[in-house]
């Protein structure tokens, strides 16, 4: 008799999610609770794979042929899938294709600025065209479904939806009063409130947003920090120490307006190209204090003295997932940006996303001499395992426990100085 057993494709399904769920857990360990409390369930009159916040159900035949075709495709769906419950997209009561069609643009956009090659997708022109329109701005469903219903975007609303739809939506509740319990689980989730059973903080991502009136100064002198990282080259500047008054001013008098020595065009200055300011977002950290770190930002980008006149600041926040990037290339600029700020996120707390961020910008080249990172946080976090090759700094409002978590090769700033 053959010992060997058929596995039937349900059972092959349902190894195939699990396989996704081990390698989803090693890329983000902060999402276990989460990513474990969907069950799996084969759904032979199930339109693909889909789920309701409990269970994910799925047409063994179709999840075949697309883990066959593009095994990363199903690792990020599922990815996607999850993210849709933690911003409890399933539950809104909303409907219609516009909305559908927006809520799988805004968990696709979360994914795409994680830069994770093992969820990479194929290169497809509708969907690289809408990223990039998109920026690195974060945007909400409900944003997004504006921004449909508008006709921003040049392409259909198929063409959007071949390019962006992994899942069926038509498990999602569309009455939210009906599943009081599912959303309540999927709240506690994305408020980080299970952050004590398992002893790692910043489990789940945010999709709250806030509005920030930016203050126009901060209090800490980081010059000290900063001044170790700079580099040395000529600047188009006034170079007063090395003009001769006497010989300028003799020409002027001889020959009338014409002096012998010109002040020099050019000046060797010490200053920073390229810097990386994280902002933590997540919901252990108050508005207050989000507004506090974003005053210190300002006052670090507002200091002409630290920067050249051509710079590249990247301004980041997170949570648990990178929410939003701004690219600051002058003074002006973030004096144009920063009146105010929308904030994103107010999920739990991992830092690592920013350190993974900053490796796929030095990969493209569009940061190529990054000498260090700041990080303002309240610490309550989850940090890299693994040592930077640029010098890490994890600001701190005031002195707390959490400090002594930062690792040993970061250096601990607070807002009155430095600590070591």
């Amino acid at each position: 008799m053959d010992s060997t057993t058929e596995i039937s494709p349900s059972e092959l399904g349902v190894q195939i999610l699990q396989n996704c769920l081990a390698e989803l857990l090693s890329l983000f360990p902060h999402l276990d609770s989460a990513l474990a409390s969907l069950r799996f369930a084969a759904d032979a009159d199930m339109e693909g794979i889909g789920t309701d916040g409990e269970t994910i159900r799925f047409s063994p035949a179709g999840l075949l042929r697309q883990y066959r075709d593009d095994p990363a495709a199903v690792r990020r769906g599922y990815l996607h899938m999850l993210l849709h419950c933690l911003c409890f997209h399933p539950f809104t009561g909303r409907r219609g294709r516009q909305w559908d069609m927006a809520a799988d643009m805004a968990v696709e956009q979360m994914i795409q600025r994680e830069a994770i090659p093992r969820l990479a997708l194929k290169p497809d022109p509708v969907r690289d065209a809408s990223l990039r329109f998109l920026s690195n701005e974060a945007r909400s469903a409900e944003e997004l479904c504006e921004m449909l219903e508008q006709g921003v975007f040049p392409f259909s609303q198929e063409e959007l939806e071949a390019a962006f739809r992994f899942d069926s939506h038509a498990l999602w509740n569309r009455d939210g009063e009906k599943s009081p319990a599912g959303l309540r689980k999927w709240k506690r989730f994305a408020s980080g409130a299970g952050r004590g059973g398992g002893g790692r903080p910043g489990r789940t991502a945010g999709s709250g947003a806030e509005i920030l009136e930016v203050p126009r100064q901060g209090v800490c002198d980081y010059r000290r920090f900063l001044r170790q990282f700079t580099v040395q080259r000529e600047e188009v500047l006034l170079d007063t120490e090395n003009f001769d008054l006497v010989l300028y001013s003799f020409g002027m008098e001889r020959y009338g307006n014409l002096p012998l020595i010109e002040p020099l065009e050019y000046q060797e200055v010490s200053r920073l190209e390229e810097l990386v300011i994280a902002i933590d977002t997540s919901g252990s950290c108050s508005a207050d204090t989000v507004r506090r770190f974003l005053a210190e930002t300002y006052a670090i980008v507002s200091q002409r003295e630290n920067f050249f006149q051509k710079m590249k600041v990247y301004l980041i926040q997170c949570d648990c997932l990178v929410q939003s990037v701004t690219v600051i290339h002058s003074a002006e600029e973030w004096l144009e940006s920063c009146g105010r700020i929308t904030i994103q996120g107010r999920g739990g707390t991992d830092f690592t996303p920013v350190f993974r961020y900053v490796e796929e910008l030095r990969r493209r080249k569009e940061l190529r001499d990054l000498k260090a990172l700041l990080y303002f946080t309240d610490g309550d976090g989850v940090y890299p395992r693994e040592r930077a090759d640029y010098q890490t700094a994890f600001v701190f409002l005031r002195k707390s426990d959490y400090m002594e978590h930062v690792p040993p090769w970061a250096v601990r700033l607070v807002l009155e100085g430095l600590t070591e």
